[in-house]
């Protein structure tokens, strides 16, 4: 069965509307999708209603910024309630602590002499406004001629850094357990940890209540999958795949373009998890 349980449309910090990702997902023969925004639910929602003919199964998703460490970690929510309180409510904070922040590099944006960030955003879909907007911006708008070195001004040390207010990983695991769904530790071959920080990450991860890993996400390279898939053995994770992908122009994270989950793993593939037959029906 082809999956891809992470990618974003324009709701967040995508290029593509949800149409796109549906009809893309299904012109690459995917079966289930899960559509995972940032911090919002606007882009499954969308994505619901369309009633595409032999579309993809869609798997209600989420994409939580935390914070664990001091270190920005992202969680998967599948197969969440779209309609649970609790969860809607996080999000909405979230929302707007990405207001918040955004208000916060405008100002130092204003004082360098660089205008219009509140009119450029005012004018995009997103409902959880990020650094990559401001990126795009800037790159459009100011000497920082290209998005890579519009983010090296927004990240740590950077020109126009500011530090992110995010929930707790624990406070996100929480919600999406609330909502019924499955929390998930996205990309963790991202955060530039080391393995033992990658898995004091992981008990934590657990005792909070975590119960998935992704192993298999675009452009990882068969050691990281190895060593991934050996670690959701270690804690007895549930294992998904998603490509994590953002725009068509990126034509090495296309949806349903990634590794296979191995062999050894195959078991607790997350797709045979008990409560995802029951969240499709």
């Amino acid at each position: 069965m082809k999956i891809d349980l992470h990618t974003h449309s324009y709701f967040s910090d995508g290029a593509h509307s949800p149409r796109f990702v549906v009809e893309r997902a299904r012109t690459n023969g995917v079966q289930q999708l899960a559509l995972t925004d940032h911090d919002c639910l606007d882009g499954y929602l969308t994505a619901k209603q369309l009633a595409l003919p032999d579309a993809p199964i869609l798997i209600p998703g989420v994409e939580i910024s935390t914070l664990w460490d001091k270190l920005e970690i992202h969680v998967l929510g599948l197969c969440i309630d779209p309609d649970h309180e609790g969860l809607g409510a996080l999000l909405a904070c979230q929302q707007q602590r990405r207001r918040e922040r955004l208000a916060a590099i405008n100002i130092k944006l204003l004082k360098a002499g660089i205008s219009g960030l509140e009119q450029y955003m005012s004018e995009l879909p997103s409902r959880a406004p990020g650094r990559a907007h401001v990126a795009g911006f800037l790159a459009k708008n100011s000497a920082a001629r290209t998005g890579k070195k519009a983010i090296r001004m927004l990240t740590r040390n950077g020109r126009f850094f500011v530090n992110p207010q995010w929930c707790s990983m624990a406070d996100a695991v929480q919600e999406i357990r609330l909502a019924g769904g499955i929390a998930v530790l996205a990309h963790p071959h991202r955060y530039s940890l080391t393995n033992g920080r990658i898995r004091k990450l992981l008990e934590e991860f657990c005792t909070v209540g975590g119960e998935g890993i992704e192993v298999c996400c675009s452009n990882m390279t068969p050691i990281q999958i190895a060593q991934l898939t050996s670690m959701s053995q270690d804690f007895q994770l549930w294992v998904s795949a998603g490509s994590d992908f953002h725009s068509s122009a990126a034509t090495w994270m296309d949806i349903g373009r990634i590794a296979p989950v191995p062999e050894a793993a195959i078991s607790k593939a997350i797709w045979t998890h008990p409560r995802w037959q029951f969240k499709q029906q």
